[in-house]
Formats: structure tokens, C-alpha cells, sequence
């Protein structure tokens, strides 16, 4: 293995249990700093980024699908520096400027945690630990969304939700693969939203994209907001054999087996409906992310194809964390709300 020196303990953020966040997390100075397996990469922690699922995770309403073990470091979404490498890993090296989604194992809000090396990617060329660090789950998420709807050049898409995290990735995204994009989000981000490349733009709090578009006009519909009715508009919009494509559920909320089960149904039915070379097509995005789907993201960040939007930066602190979480719930922010040291 080879290392770098580094404390035997340090100080993160920790969650004791599942509840409300101003709760259950804590600042522990006695976390132990443990060296990296054969195939997981040790990284000192610069910056860190909070998503929806964080604080999801962190009052359990996900707990049904996912169950964590306490105590439990969060914050997916991580940048920094490696400090250790495993006896396996090949492709990084100490002193390297990384970033991921550590999708399981969390630990944005300590100052080091080992991330599998599959998950990794150096960072950006040009882009400090703040902007890196708000890539992996978004952009990897936006980018699953244009693939399983097979944007490409000529595709007419409309994105709902595309100011927010994922949003502003899949407008960009989306102009970048050559395609028409329609930005739906709130009459406040339009200046923004038209920036990022969208060739039109709706008020999704004034009309629908339906009141404003006819039958047959996209192809392809990415919902990143949520709620039955961007489904129900969706169909009255999309082509025969069109892709609705959400990385959201019809209702927001805990996850009992009961919503479980209503979900299991609605995907069922949905995707039955849409059967045949003409139906429309459900289809949700569930990410699994690697390093390789985030050195594609990464590909079209360093040739200036897309850019990370800050909304907000917060100091990787107790309260930072907090602020930022409160912020991310009230669901105001343009693109992405990040920490750092």
C-alpha cells in the first residue's frame, strides 16, 4: 500500500440514529481514521456537497430501501486529495485531486474516508474542490437521464425542474448531445436557465408545458421535480413512442411498504401502457455511479461543455452542514449547494 501520513483519529460529523438533522447529527473528535482496503482509496476531504438524499437518508425516509448502521458519517458527494491508495488500485496515486459519489458509504463531512476505486475520478482540470465536488451525483444522474432516453442531435427535449441540481446538468447535457432543449422551472430562474443553454423556456408556476405545446412536440421528457401530473402533461406532449424519463417519485414523503408497493404498481402499469413501438415509455432513473459514467461527465466539463453552477457555499462545519440541509429542503437553490474547508 502505498501511504501518507495521516492522524489516527479525526473529527467528523456524525449521525447516532434516525430523526430530525438538527437531531441526530453531532461532532465527534475521536472518529477513527482507517486505512484503505486492497481496492479503496484513502482521501483527505476538501469539499463536500449536499443533495435530497442526504437529508432523505438522514431522517429515514429511505430507511426501507436502505438501511444504514450507526454511526454514520453522511454526505455523498465528496472532493479532496488522495492520501492512500490500496495495494490493488493502479490508476491513483498520493497527492492526486479526486472526487466521487460514495454512494453507500457517505463521509463527505469528515476530513478522510476511503472510497471504492470504481467509484473514483480525478477532478477537472481548471475546477477547485467546491466545484468538483458538486459533479458526481447530480451530473452522473443527469447523464444516466439523457442515456436512457436517447438524447442525441435532432432530439426534442423538455426538462422540468431545470434549474436545480440535476436540472441545470441535463440542459447542458442535453444542448452538448445537439438536441432542443425546453427548460421548464420558475419564472425567477429563467435569465439562469436560458444561460445554460435552453432554446425555450416555460414558468412551470403559470401554464403547463401542455397549455404551451401541442401533440408530437418532443421526444423525450426528463422530469427532475416529481408529482403524477409532469406524467399526465408528459403524455399529452411526447411523440408516439416517446421517453418520460423521472428521477422522481409521484409522492415525495417516507417510504412505507404501502408507497412501496404503489410505486411498484404505478412503474408496473406505466411501462404496460406504454408497450409497443408507439407508447410512451416510463422510464425511471435509479443511478448507480462509477468512475467511468463520471469521467464521461467529467470529458464535457474540461472541454467547456458544461459547467457547475454554485448556488450557495457553506463551511464544512456542524452548522454548515445544517444550513446547507435547511437550504436544500426549502428547495429554492439554482444548481448545487456545497461545503468546504
Amino acid at each position: 500500500m502505498t501511504s501518507h501520513a495521516v492522524p489516527r483519529t479525526q473529527q467528523a460529523i456524525v449521525q447516532s440514529r434516525y430523526g430530525a438533522v438538527r437531531d441526530v447529527l453531532a461532532l465527534s473528535d475521536a472518529v477513527p481514521v482507517r486505512a484503505p482496503g486492497p481496492q479503496e482509496v484513502q482521501v483527505h476531504v476538501r469539499a463536500a456537497a449536499v443533495n435530497p438524499i442526504d437529508w432523505q437518508m438522514i431522517e429515514g425516509n429511505r430507511r426501507l430501501i436502505t438501511r444504514r448502521r450507526f454511526p454514520f458519517t453522511p454526505l455523498f458527494d465528496l472532493a479532496g486529495v488522495v492520501t492512500a491508495a490500496g495495494d490493488r488500485v493502479t490508476s491513483f496515486r498520493v497527492g492526486d485531486r479526486v472526487h466521487a459519489d460514495n454512494e453507500i458509504d457517505g463521509g463527505g463531512a469528515s476530513e478522510y474516508v476511503n472510497v471504492h476505486s470504481r467509484l473514483l475520478a480525478h477532478a477537472p482540470a481548471g475546477l477547485d474542490f467546491a466545484e468538483s465536488a458538486a459533479i458526481p451525483l447530480a451530473a452522473q444522474t443527469a447523464m444516466t437521464c439523457l442515456d436512457r432516453g436517447q438524447v442525441a442531435a435532432g432530439t426534442r427535449v423538455a426538462v422540468i425542474g431545470a434549474a436545480g441540481g440535476v436540472g441545470h446538468f441535463v440542459v447542458q447535457m442535453a444542448r452538448a448531445a445537439g438536441a432542443f432543449v425546453l427548460g421548464v422551472a420558475g419564472a425567477r430562474n429563467q435569465k439562469f436557465v436560458r444561460s445554460l443553454g435552453a432554446d425555450e423556456f416555460i414558468d412551470r408556476n403559470a401554464t403547463d408545458v401542455s397549455s404551451s405545446f401541442g401533440a408530437d412536440s418532443f421526444d423525450v421528457v426528463i422530469d427532475c421535480v416529481g408529482g403524477r401530473e409532469q406524467w399526465v402533461q408528459a403524455q399529452q406532449v411526447l411523440r408516439p413512442g416517446g421517453r418520460f424519463v423521472t428521477i422522481a417519485r409521484d409522492e415525495d414523503g417516507v417510504v412505507t411498504p404501502a408507497s412501496a408497493a404503489r410505486l411498484l404498481s404505478t412503474i408496473t402499469a406505466r411501462r404496460v401502457r406504454g408497450a409497443g413501438p408507439r407508447g410512451t415509455k416510463y422510464v425511471p432513473v435509479f443511478l448507480k455511479a462509477s468512475g467511468t459514467l463520471l469521467r464521461r461527465v467529467n470529458e464535457l466539463v474540461e472541454g467547456g461543455r458544461v459547467r457547475v453552477h454554485i448556488s450557495r457555499s457553506f463551511p464544512l462545519t456542524l452548522e454548515g452542514v445544517n444550513a446547507a440541509i435547511d437550504e436544500s429542503r426549502a428547495g429554492r437553490a439554482t444548481g448545487k449547494l456545497v461545503l468546504q474547508r
